[in-house]
């Protein structure tokens, strides 16, 4: 939001006509002098127009600090889909997390490292085709999957028999046992120790749309601690609330797959569960009555599960899109997919670490003692998040990192033994991104009604509009609103109501004698005017 400092030539213009001076509509320098006499005519200041608290000014996605072939393909997409690029990039961020979280960490310092699972949302009205966006990005994801289910589809029919012959086996010498207690006992051993270590073969499922958290638990629990949550709706907000189950938020699941947090679950009814080190990817399109209300859960927000994800709200393009739009080039549409399946090849035993060179270190704890004081002054209203966004920043330098290093200087087979060393131009141009989810959060937070006395602020001009004063004190505030429980409470939306060009406190005259008048504020009459 940038903050307007002084009128506008035409305003001028239209103030000296209404003041009887003679002039034209631009307003040229010779009226300068004759302006500045009547601003300051009788030590009355002139009005400013007051900057609204709801028109935002936010940036766009800096898609040049992608990987080439990633900014290509988000590029193409939102040429072919007439949407803004933001879209694209945010989503392909996700997929790059889906592809690699759970097989790499990055160490910001001894002590501190971070997954490179991202949680992301994208608001968007309805009609600003956010499904064809996460298909397109979804494509090498689903032609994945499809080429591993063929190839493990003979390997999953003969797991199903091996089993089935474990459990006959086993029936056997269970009844051989019931009826002879001295049957062979090593032989029943053995045959508990194939039960035990079996495992089975499933098919390839990259991503889930709306899921429960007890079967996001299951689901971790099966694959190894990873998965994705890919949905073009926000449901699966609605089914955290427990909108749908009548009960209270079951939120545990999402919190811990986030940072890494083990994972167990002993219920009654149901087979224990344990995930060590889980990893969760979440992209989200959803609409902004649904995100508010994300915001305005308690428990959402108490928490801190709105804090770990990262916001994207980008310009709408409805009104404006051609209908004759350009395709997505094959060779881009070919190197972006192929990006994409060999970083799903990789394997790995178990997390390798990514470190910092010195520099990079050096320019991580730079921006860290940058950020660490706005928390408690001007990222104050975004506290949560505020609190994991260098955390973020790191994870997405990460994600950088490993996309462009990969393809062309690693043996996927080999991944284990290579040592990786991110320099520091990643950690530069993920502080530029995390710069964009930093703006796009300040106004998430609060156009969706996390910031308070944002709220508070517009609630009381709500409340002026109707009786329209030339003034206003403390009292007269909290006569028209009740909200408010004291005087100090008021005091804080009226001081942003200053800032923000709506207030300015007014001189008042003490004649000497009696108890002094109490502060007042003057009105601006630019907002009867909206």
């Amino acid at each position: 939001m940038t903050e307007n400092t002084s009128l506008t030539r035409r305003q001028k213009a239209d103030m000296l006509k209404e003041s009887g001076f003679s002039t034209n509509d631009t307003y040229n320098a010779d009226d300068e002098d004759i302006f500045d006499r009547l601003k300051h005519q009788n030590d009355i200041p002139v009005w400013e127009p007051p900057i609204p608290f709801d028109i935002i000014n936010l940036p766009d996605f800096p898609v040049n600090d992608l990987p080439v072939t990633v900014s290509a393909y988000v590029r193409a997409v939102a040429e072919t889909t007439q949407t803004s690029p933001d879209m694209a990039a945010v989503a392909s961020l996700a997929i790059l997390s889906l592809c690699l979280q759970g097989k790499f960490i990055i160490e910001g310092k001894k002590d501190w490292v971070e997954g490179l699972n991202l949680y992301t949302v994208i608001v968007a009205t309805p009609a600003e085709r956010k499904s064809a966006v996460l298909k397109h990005i979804t494509v090498p994801l689903v032609q994945y999957e499809l080429q591993e289910n063929r190839r493990l589809a003979p390997l999953i029919e003969q797991n199903k028999m091996e089993k089935s012959v474990l459990e006959n086996r086993r029936k056997i010498l269970e009844a051989q046992f019931s009826k002879d207690k001295d049957s062979d006992a090593a032989q029943m051993r053995e045959l508990s120790d194939e039960i035990s270590e079996f495992k089975d073969v499933k098919p390839c499922r990259l991503f889930y749309d709306d899921i429960t958290p007890q079967k996001l638990a299951t689901v971790l629990s099966d694959n190894g601690g990873k998965t994705a949550i890919l949905s073009s709706e926000g449901g699966i907000f609605d089914i955290l609330a427990g909108k749908y189950s009548n009960n209270t938020p079951d939120i545990d699941i999402f919190l811990k797959a986030h940072s890494g947090d083990s994972i167990r679950v002993d219920r009654q009814g149901r087979q224990s569960e344990y995930v060590n080190n889980p990893a969760l990817t979440a992209l989200i399109f959803t609409q902004p009555n649904v995100i508010e209300n994300l915001m305005s859960n308690a428990i959402f927000h108490g928490r801190g599960l709105c804090g770990r994800f990262l916001y994207s709200l980008p310009k709408s393009t409805v009104g404006t899109r051609k209908f004759v739009s350009s395709p997505i080039p094959e060779i881009t549409a070919d190197m972006y997919f192929k990006l994409v399946g060999n970083l799903l090849k990789i394997k790995v035993s178990e997390p390798k670490t990514i470190k910092l060179s010195e520099r990079a270190y050096e320019a991580l704890k730079t921006f860290y003692e940058k950020v660490e004081p706005m928390i408690i002054d001007e990222l104050a209203d975004i506290k949560d998040f505020a609190g994991k966004f260098v955390g973020s920043v790191l994870r997405i330098a990460g994600l950088l990192y490993l996309t462009e290093f990969l393809p062309d200087h690693v043996n996927f087979e080999n991944i284990q033994e290579c040592d990786l060393v991110l320099p520091e131009n990643f950690i530069t141009r993920a502080i530029i991104i995390g710069e964009y989810f930093l703006e796009h959060a300040k106004v998430a937070y609060q156009i969706m009604g996390s910031d308070e006395v944002t709220e508070q602020c517009k609630y009381i001009l709500r409340q002026l509009k109707k009786s329209k004063p030339d003034r206003i004190t403390v009292r007269d505030v909290n006569r028209a609103c009740r909200k408010f429980n004291s005087a100090d409470e008021v005091l804080i939306p009226i001081k942003r109501l200053c800032e923000y060009g709506y207030l300015r406190e007014a001189k008042v005259i003490y004649s000497g004698t009696g108890r002094p008048s109490s502060a007042q504020w003057e009105v601006n009459p630019a907002i009867y005017n909206e």
